[in-house]
C-alpha cells in the first residue's frame, strides 16, 4: 500500500519523480532503521518570524506487508493473511514525503499522502507528544480491510468498524494557503464502500498554540449513506517513546466505565470517578483494556505525563463527535502484548484515544448523511507544560480552553 501512497497521493500541480527513480520519493528497503524522521528538508519557506512550512523525507520502518494487500472488487485494500504469513517477517523502511508546519509553539509533521499526522512536537520542550512506532506491524482488525498498521500518530477514519478503510487509502493533497499568518494543507480521499468524499485541512497560524484540523464529509450520491467518522490518536506525551506509570488520562465525565468486553475483567475496583479512579493512571492498567466513560460534559480530553510534566490536549465539538473510547496495552506491557503492536523491544507502547460521530463501532450505531449534504467540524490539538507552580492540571486545562 505504500507503493500506492507514493504514486497516487501526490500534491496537485507539482511533479515528483516516480518510485524507483532514485530521487526523493524512492522506497528504500534495508535492515533495522535507527531513526524514523530523517529530517532532510527538501524545501523550506519562512513565512514569517513565527511560521514556516517545509517538505522532508520521513522514514517509516515496518514489517513488509504490501505484497499481501490488494484491492477487492469494491476497491477496498484488503490483506490476505494466509499470503502474509507464508513469508518470514522482514523489516523494511519506506520513505515518504512529509510536510512540516512549524511555529513557535509546535512542529507538526504531516504525511499527506496517507492522510495522517505523524509527529507533533512541543517546541517549548522539544519533546514528542505522539507515539511513533519504531517498527510498525499489521494487526488484524474488525473492519473491511481486515488489518490496521500500527504506525502511531493521529488518523481520521471512515466509514464503519475499527479504523474503517481510510487508514489504508491513498490521499490526494495540496498546500492551499501559504501566507505570513496562516498555512493550510488539504488532503482528500474517496471512501470506496460509500463513495463519501473525505476532506481534511490541517491549519497552522503564527502565534497560535493550536494545530487545527477542519474535517468535512460529503455525500455526492443520490441516496442516504450510513457511516461513522473517528479520529484516533496514539499518544505518549513526555518524549520518552512510550507511556509511563504516571501518564494521566483526563476526561470531562463523571466516571470511567469498562466496555462490555471479556478481557476487561481486571478493571473491577479500578474504575469510578474520573478525578480519583486508579485507572486514570496508565500504571494501573493490568492488561489490554477498552475503557469508556459516562457521557462527556465537554468536548475535550487530555493526557499528561506526570513524571515529565508534559501534556497533550485535544478539543472537538461534542454535538458532532460525541463518541468516545480509550484503548491501552497494560503497564508495563508484557512481552506477548508488545509483539502485538511492534517489533522494537522493550516498549511501553501508547494510550489510544478515539472521538467519533457515533457511539460504538457496530453497524447498528452508524449515523447517516443525506444525498448532497456535507457534515463539517473543527478539531484542535496543542501541547502544554505542567510546572510545579501551575496549580491543578484541570484548572490549567480550563484556562487553555478559554483561550
Amino acid at each position: 500500500m505504500l507503493d500506492a501512497f507514493l504514486t497516487v497521493g501526490r500534491p496537485t500541480g507539482h511533479r515528483f519523480p516516480s518510485p524507483g527513480s532514485g530521487d526523493l520519493l524512492r522506497i528504500v528497503c534495508r535492515g533495522w532503521c535507527l531513526g524514523l524522521l530523517l529530517g532532510v528538508s527538501a524545501s523550506r519557506t519562512a513565512l514569517s518570524a513565527e511560521l514556516t512550512v517545509s517538505r522532508n523525507e520521513v522514514a517509516l520502518t515496518h514489517l513488509d506487508y504490501a505484497f499481501a494487500v490488494s484491492p477487492d472488487a469494491r476497491g477496498v485494500p484488503k490483506i490476505d493473511w494466509k499470503r502474509y504469513r507464508s513469508r518470514p517477517e522482514k523489516v523494511v523502511t519506506s520513505v515518504v514525503e512529509g510536510v512540516v508546519l512549524e511555529n513557535r509553539y509546535f512542529r507538526a509533521t504531516i504525511l499527506p499522502s496517507m492522510g495522517r499526522l505523524h509527529s507533533f512536537v512541543n517546541r517549548e520542550t522539544d519533546r514528542e507528544l505522539l507515539y511513533i512506532n519504531p517498527i510498525a506491524i499489521p494487526l488484524g482488525a474488525k473492519n473491511d480491510t481486515g488489518f490496521w498498521m500500527t504506525w502511531g500518530g493521529i488518523e481520521h477514519v471512515m466509514p464503519r468498524g475499527e479504523h474503517g478503510t481510510s487508514h489504508a487509502l491513498s490521499w490526494q493533497w495540496e498546500i492551499i494557503e501559504k501566507g505570513d499568518s496562516r498555512v493550510r494543507i488539504k488532503m482528500t480521499s474517496i471512501e470506496p464502500l460509500t463513495g463519501l468524499h473525505h476532506e481534511l485541512v490541517y491549519q497552522a497560524r503564527a502565534g497560535d498554540a493550536d494545530l487545527s484540523t477542519l474535517i468535512r464529509v460529503t455525500n455526492p450520491g443520490d441516496s442516504t449513506v450510513q457511516y461513522s467518522h473517528w479520529t484516533t490518536a496514539t499518544l505518549a506525551p513526555g518524549g520518552l517513546g512510550g507511556v509511563t506509570a504516571k501518564t494521566e488520562l483526563i476526561v470531562p465525565a463523571d466516571a470511567f466505565v469498562p466496555d462490555d468486553r471479556e478481557f476487561n475483567g481486571w478493571m473491577e475496583g479500578l474504575v469510578g470517578p474520573t478525578t480519583t479512579a486508579p485507572i486514570r493512571f496508565v500504571g494501573a492498567w493490568k492488561d489490554i483494556g477498552d475503557l469508556m466513560a459516562t457521557p462527556l460534559s465537554d468536548g475535550y480530553y487530555a493526557v499528561v505525563c506526570r513524571e515529565i510534566g508534559e501534556g497533550f490536549l485535544r478539543q472537538f465539538p461534542l454535538s458532532t463527535t460525541p463518541g468516545f473510547d480509550i484503548w491501552g496495552w497494560g503497564f508495563p506491557v508484557s512481552e506477548k502484548r508488545q509483539r502485538e503492536f511492534t517489533r522494537r523491544f522493550p516498549s511501553n507502547g501508547y494510550i489510544e484515544f478515539w472521538n467519533g460521530t457515533v457511539h460504538g463501532f457496530s453497524d447498528e450505531s452508524l449515523g447517516s448523511i443525506k444525498a448532497g449534504e456535507s457534515v463539517e467540524w473543527e478539531e484542535k490539538i496543542r501541547g502544554f507544560v505542567v510546572s510545579h507552580n501551575a496549580g491543578p492540571v484541570r484548572k490549567l486545562i480550563k484556562e487553555m480552553l478559554r483561550d
